[in-house]
């Protein structure tokens, strides 16, 4: 497995690790859950996302190319949900029509200062998009220095 390749399987499953922990363990205010069993008010989506997850480590382990690809798309789509619900709210800041929307994660662990309007994500959230950024990085990079290699190696 090259080492593009190797360094997308790393990062996925360091993704997938954060992520089944976040959402299913109770870590206090990091996630705002403090008592087991935790609610999680998203089970099924977190069903599919860890599968999905578990799927694209496959995928780039086996240097499955449309597979890869797909995972990239998934991984574009992640970053572009939290982008828009969290970063770019940050960025220019909110109005009160999003204050409930903070006020729910209020309580959870603060890593970036609120200034003003411009409310933050929560930790928890923070870390997880920093984990899916990486890993979006190394899927793309990964994904198309497969699809490269192979392009070239029908050429020969």
């Amino acid at each position: 497995m090259p080492g593009s390749s190797r360094l997308a399987v790393i990062s996925i499953a360091s993704l997938f690790c954060y992520y089944e922990i976040y959402r299913w363990i109770p870590l206090g205010p990091w996630n705002g859950e403090f008592h087991w069993p935790v609610s999680n008010d998203q089970f099924y989506p977190d069903i599919v996302i860890g599968l999905l997850l578990l799927l694209m480590i496959w995928s780039f382990r086996r240097q499955r190319i449309v597979g890869m690809w797909i995972g990239v798309m998934l991984l574009t789509l992640w970053l572009g949900v939290h982008l828009s619900e969290w970063w770019i709210p940050y960025v220019r800041g909110t109005g009160p029509d999003r204050d409930s929307f903070y006020h729910f994660y209020g309580y959870h662990t603060q890593i970036l200062p609120v200034i003003g309007s411009h409310r933050p994500p929560d930790g928890g959230h923070a870390i997880l998009d920093l984990f899916v950024l990486l890993a979006f990085a190394f899927c793309f990079v990964a994904a198309f220095a497969n699809s490269r290699g192979r392009r070239q190696a029908k050429k020969s």
